[in-house]
């Protein structure tokens, strides 16, 4: 048995002469949340749908938990929340969710009880009998991510889940999908452009541009690598630290911290903790700036782009 659930192997997928996905491979390992990430047009939701199954590769392959892509038992294994949800007009919600669990694979009781289990998780108990198609847009997302885990799936792909939603339905939504992957050891690929919200619940960040895979790696390791040399510090008299240090450093004196731009952060920190001793003065903070996951796009997609013109 392999140690990946999903693996991709140089898949290509061409509409006519437009290249939507260029010989892109990858290996997704279980109980981890994945963010695939690039502009718009990158290959995200064609990568998706290929591993759904709703698109056939030009070349390459891939399988699911050893199951060939779009078989029925690689089938089994996923849940699918798309962008752009559509419901039937003439069913309420328990009656859509046990249905779409019967499409599933579930006997009729097995489809109820998972029902009810996932109306209270997302808190639909008090609209179970109202009609899902018209539901508010954050009360459709919940639906749509309850029917895609209806069936118990191994792999959740959720394209966009949190798109046009309020802040606090966004919240609501990444907490539950947190909270599935501890309870249920579930592998879970989102895409998102909500960058800032992604970054608190991923923990492997895959970056495409033009079809292309630029980016597979843990976002703590990607942050390591991109972080930029930032050093935040906070003491009980910033000021007196401020004026002892921003001649010889590239120092900006903020409301509630001093930050220094460096390359040589040991000998920055060495010098901070020396004065701070021979002034009296009490260090509170002490720490690397974390490179968010908008800066770390931002670095990456600017080098490509660099790359580009250069060629």
């Amino acid at each position: 048995m392999s140690e990946y659930c999903i693996e991709l192997n140089h898949l290509t997928k061409k509409f006519g002469n437009f290249t939507a996905i260029d010989d892109l491979s990858l290996k997704l390992k279980p109980g981890k949340i994945y963010g695939i990430i690039g502009p718009n047009g990158a290959g995200k939701s064609t990568t998706m749908g290929m591993i759904m199954g709703s698109l056939f590769p030009t070349t390459g392959d891939g399988n699911v938990y050893g199951f060939p892509l779009s078989s029925t038992s690689a089938l089994k294994l996923l849940g699918y929340s798309p962008e752009f949800t559509s419901f039937y007009t003439d069913m309420n919600c328990i009656e859509y969710l046990h249905y779409m669990g019967c499409l599933g694979g579930l006997s009729s009781k097995e489809s109820l009880d998972r029902t009810y289990e996932l109306l209270k998780k997302f808190n639909l108990l008090d609209h179970a009998n109202r009609k899902v198609a018209k539901f508010s847009t954050g009360m459709k997302k919940k639906v749509s991510l309850a029917q895609a885990m209806i069936h118990h799936p191994k792999v959740l792909l959720l394209d966009e889940p949190t798109a046009n939603l309020d802040p606090t339905s966004r919240q609501e939504i990444l907490n539950t999908v947190r909270s599935m992957v501890e309870e249920e050891n579930l592998t879970v690929l989102i895409s998102s452009h909500v960058l800032t919200e992604l970054e608190t619940v991923i923990h492997h960040v895959l970056m495409i541009d033009h079809g292309k895979l630029i980016l597979d790696e843990s976002i703590h390791d990607a942050q390591e690598r991109f972080k930029q040399g930032i050093l935040v510090l906070d003491t009980d008299n910033n000021e007196s630290l401020y004026e002892q240090l921003k001649d010889h450093w590239s120092c900006e004196l903020k409301s509630d911290c001093i930050k220094i731009t460096t390359a040589e952060m040991d000998t920055l920190k060495r010098e901070i903790q020396e004065k701070a001793y021979h002034g009296g003065i009490l260090i509170r903070k002490l720490n690397e700036e974390v490179i968010s996951l908008d800066t770390l796009y931002k670095q990456i997609m600017e080098g490509e782009n660099n790359n580009e013109s250069n060629i």
